[in-house]
């Protein structure tokens, strides 16, 4: 489970961590920095391989951060 907590209105909730991710998923990141929109390339037990929508960029995020989109 991912645990999100407002820090303005203090309202907390969680969702769980993908479990069923596969090659060639559309997902969401939500990184700190950006939220990024892509495909999955590679799927690993603690991290996922995303190519971004706006780019050739593949990149390694925390299987965490991935939402199925």
């Amino acid at each position: 489970m991912v645990e999100y907590a407002c820090e303005h209105c203090a309202h907390a909730w969680t969702r769980p961590v993908e479990d069923d991710l596969d090659v060639y998923d559309v997902v969401r990141v939500d990184r700190p920095d950006a939220t990024l929109y892509g495909t999955v390339w590679q799927v690993e037990a603690d991290r996922v391989q995303v190519r971004a929508t706006t780019g050739d960029r593949l990149l390694w995020v925390e299987r965490w951060r991935v939402i199925v989109y």
